[in-house]
């Protein structure tokens, strides 16, 4: 069967469910710095949302956390990336 003219049709859509993070791999921008043995500033200018690519981090405030399981893929993405 067709729709009629000027009805439209709904099709539903899939919600993706917001994934769940695991308190226990939340790091400070302290401890990611120390984890990739980089600068501090380099950890936050690559979390800027300006930045080509930037790190995922999860923005509490003027706070910025960071999940080590989303770091760890973008780290294996940069790899493939090079």
């Amino acid at each position: 069967m067709s729709a009629a003219r000027g009805q439209e049709t709904t099709v539903p859509v899939a919600v993706r469910s917001p994934s769940t993070v695991d308190p226990a791999h939340i790091l400070t921008l302290h401890e990611v710095a120390e984890r990739l043995k980089v600068s501090e500033r380099w950890v936050y200018e690559k979390s800027r949302r300006r930045c080509l690519n930037p790190l995922p981090c999860i923005r509490i405030g003027r706070y910025l956390r960071f999940d080590w399981a989303s770091v760890s893929s973008w780290l294996r993405q940069q790899e493939r990336g090079a």
